[in-house]
C-alpha cells in the first residue's frame, strides 16, 4: 500500500510533497513504529502523542497524524526530513479506517456483532457463541474475559481493544477461516473511535444504567457514546437489537437507519412463564418464527434478557430455534457470572463480577428470591473511578441483604478507607447497624473469611465486584487475588 494511494483516498493534506513510499503499517504507540510507519499523535486527557515525534522520526515513521498543529520545534523537524504531517480532526477514526483498509478489510467478509450496554455484555456474547457453535459456524470472541477463537484464546487488556490491535485479532481470525465475531463493545471504545473500520452487521443494546461517569462526565454524555453502535449500523443489511424493557430503548431505535427488533418482556423476541432456581432457570421463548421452551444453566431473571438479546441476534441471522434452544443449554456458566463455589458447605457461595449499582441490585435481588436463610454481601467499589455510585451501591446492599460486609475492592490510588467511607453513607440511611448488620473489613481475605463464618445451612454468600479477575490493583500494581480461588481456600479450611 503506498502513502500516496491513502493520501488520496482519504484526500488528506499536507505542505509538504507526498513521498511515493510503501506503508508498512500505521499505530498511535510509538513503541510500535518501524520503518515505513504512519504514527498517529492522539492528544489525550493526560497525554500528548507529539511529544513522540523525534522518536517515530528516528524509527522511520513515514507520515505523521494528529488534531493540532505540532509544535514549532517538531515542525521543523518533520520539515528537515520531509515527512509529512496530516491535520485530522479525528485522528483515531482515520487510524482504524486506514488499519482496516491497509490489513485488507477483513471485517467486510465477516458477520461481525458487537454488544454494548452497561451490563450482560459478557454473558450475551458468551450466549452467541454457543449457539453460533451449536448451528456449525466458525465464530471468535472477544470481549473482557479474552479474546477467543475456538480453542485459542489471548488473555484481555481491554474489554474492546484499540484499533490497530482490534485489526490484527480480525486479520487472524479470517486467516483462521472464521466467519463470525461477536465482540464486548464498550463505552470508552465508542468514545474513543476505537472500533472504526469495522464492518458490524449487527450491533445489540443490553440496559444502560450509570457507569463510567469518571470518563464520561454525564449519563448524557454516556448515553451518546453507547448509541455511536447504533450511528454506524449500515442501512443495508445492518440490524439493531434493543432491550424494549430498558428505558432507554427509544433512543437506539432512533439513532439508527438500520432494521430494528427489539426483546425483553415486550417485543419481538419474548420470555413468558419464567421460573428459576439456584440450578437453572426456565421459561417459554416466543419468536416471530415460533416459541419453544429454553433450559438455561445461567441464574437469574438478567441472564434471562441475556439469553433472549442471544436469541434475536441468532435469530435475525437465520439461525433455527432448535439450535437456539440448544446453543443457550450448553453453555453452562461464565467465568466470575453468579459464579458458583461449591466445597461441599452446607450454604451456597457466588461470585460475581456486579460493580454496578444495577448490576449489585441483579445479582441480589436474585439471590433473595433464591435464599431459604439468610443473605450474606462482601463488596466494596473501585477507585480511581465514579464516585458517585459508591453510596448508591451501599444502599442496594443493605436494601436486599441481611448481612452487609464492606471491604476494599481495587482501591488503585484511592485511600481505601476513604471509598469505604463513601459506601458506608449508603448503608446507614437504608438502616443498618455497624457492628451488627453491617461491617466494615477493608482486608478482603478477611472480609470474604468473616462473611463465610457468618453463614449458617441454606444462606447465601455473594462476594461481589470482581468476578473472574485473578488480581487486586493496590497503588499501580496488580496483586494476585481471586475471589473464586480464596473462597475455595477458606471453605476446604472450613
Amino acid at each position: 500500500m503506498n502513502l500516496r494511494d491513502i493520501v488520496q483516498r482519504w484526500k488528506l493534506n499536507s505542505s509538504l510533497p507526498i513521498p511515493e513510499k510503501e506503508v508498512r503499517g500505521i499505530t498511535e504507540n510509538s513503541k510500535k513504529v518501524q520503518e515505513g510507519c504512519i504514527f498517529v499523535a492522539i492528544r489525550g486527557e493526560h497525554s500528548d502523542g507529539s511529544i513522540y515525534i523525534p522518536e517515530v522520526i528516528e524509527k522511520g515513521a513515514i507520515a505523521v497524524i494528529s488534531s493540532a498543529t505540532p509544535p514549532e520545534e517538531w515542525a521543523f523537524l518533520l520539515a528537515q526530513r520531509q515527512i509529512p504531517y496530516f491535520i485530522h480532526e479525528t485522528p483515531r477514526q482515520l487510524l482504524g479506517e486506514i488499519a482496516h483498509f491497509i490489513a485488507g478489510d477483513p471485517t467486510k467478509s465477516m458477520v461481525v456483532i458487537g454488544i454494548t450496554g452497561t451490563n450482560g455484555k459478557t454473558s450475551t456474547t458468551f450466549l452467541i457463541e454457543s449457539i453460533l457453535k451449536e448451528a456449525g459456524i466458525s465464530v471468535a470472541r472477544f470481549g473482557t474475559l479474552g479474546y477467543n477463537f475456538g480453542d485459542q484464546q489471548i488473555d484481555a487488556i481491554h474489554t474492546t481493544p484499540f484499533n490497530e490491535d482490534l485489526v490484527a485479532l480480525f486479520s487472524r481470525a479470517k486467516q483462521q477461516g472464521i466467519t463470525h465475531v461477536v465482540m464486548e463493545v464498550s463505552s470508552h471504545a465508542l468514545a474513543q473511535d476505537r472500533v472504526s473500520g469495522i464492518h458490524f452487521t449487527i450491533g445489540a443494546f443490553t440496559n444502560l444504567t450509570q457507569d463510567h461517569l469518571d470518563f464520561h462526565k454525564t449519563m448524557e454524555d454516556y448515553l451518546k457514546a453507547k448509541l455511536r453502535l447504533f450511528e454506524i449500523l449500515p442501512s443495508d443489511g445492518g440490524i439493531g437489537v434493543v432491550n424494549a424493557s430498558d428505558s432507554y430503548a427509544d433512543y437506539f431505535i432512533k439513532a439508527t437507519n438500520a432494521k430494528c427488533v427489539t426483546y425483553g418482556l415486550k417485543g419481538d423476541y419474548v420470555a413468558k412463564d419464567i421460573e428459576g432456581s439456584m440450578k437453572e432457570t426456565k421459561f417459554l421463548l416466543r419468536t416471530p418464527f415460533g416459541e419453544i421452551d429454553v433450559k438455561l444453566n445461567l441464574i437469574g431473571r438478567h441472564n434471562v434478557f441475556n439469553a433472549l438479546c442471544a436469541t434475536a441476534v441468532a435469530g435475525e441471522i437465520g439461525i433455527p430455534l432448535k439450535d437456539i434452544q440448544r446453543g443457550i443449554k450448553n453453555l453452562k456458566c461464565v467465568p466470575g457470572r453468579f459464579e458458583i463455589i461449591d466445597e461441599g458447605q452446607d450454604f451456597t457461595v457466588v461470585v460475581d463480577y456486579a460493580h454496578t449499582e444495577d448490576g449489585l441490585n441483579h445479582v441480589l435481588q436474585t439471590a433473595r428470591n433464591l435464599t431459604k436463610g439468610k443473605l450474606i454481601v462482601v463488596f466494596g467499589c473501585g477507585g480511581d473511578r465514579d464516585k458517585t455510585k459508591r453510596p448508591k451501591m451501599g444502599a442496594v446492599s443493605a436494601k436486599w441483604a441481611d448481612i452487609v460486609i464492606l471491604t476494599s475492592d481495587n482501591p488503585r490510588t484511592e485511600d481505601p478507607k476513604r471509598i469505604l467511607l463513601d459506601i458506608e453513607v449508603g448503608v446507614q440511611k437504608m438502616g443498618k447497624d455497624k457492628g451488627d448488620n453491617y461491617f466494615v473489613i477493608e482486608n478482603r481475605e478477611e472480609a470474604i473469611e468473616f462473611a463465610l463464618s457468618k453463614a449458617k445451612p441454606n444462606d447465601i454468600v455473594i462476594i461481589a465486584g470482581k468476578g473472574h479477575e485473578p488480581y487486586q490493583i493496590i497503588g499501580t500494581q496488580r496483586f494476585p487475588f481471586d475471589d473464586r480461588e480464596v473462597a475455595r481456600k477458606l471453605l476446604k479450611g472450613k
